[in-house]
């Protein structure tokens, strides 16, 4: 099965999770991740096939009808062709402050 991602912007987390929760259950995805991009804005990461996550898309935009505080700003799919979609959502190391004086930055 071919492999893709899948990403929708949202605005704010209670519309996001509303999204999330109907793609999942509209079509055969995987919900990897939400970002808080910025200024309110979220961004849904989904994972699946090319056709799934067309599916699942169209019912999220499907959905701003039923619900009137949804606001899908945009979406976009990334095909993968050779199946090379890294695994996401994976916790990252956790990262320790010195005990010095010094400030360590965490960009990440």
């Amino acid at each position: 099965m071919q492999q893709a991602i899948g990403v929708v912007e949202t605005c704010g987390m209670p519309g996001a999770l509303v999204i999330a929760d109907i793609m999942g259950k509209s079509a055969n995805i995987r919900v990897v991740g939400l970002e808080n991009t910025d200024s309110g804005r979220i961004s849904v990461i989904i994972r699946g096939s090319t056709g799934a996550l067309q599916a699942a898309i169209a019912a999220a935009q499907a959905a701003q009808t039923a619900h009137p505080s949804v606001s899908l700003l945009g979406h976009h799919i990334v095909p993968c062709p050779d199946n090379s979609v890294e695994p996401m959502g994976q916790p990252r190391p956790s990262r320790r402050f010195s005990q010095s004086n010094s400030v360590e930055w965490l960009d990440d």
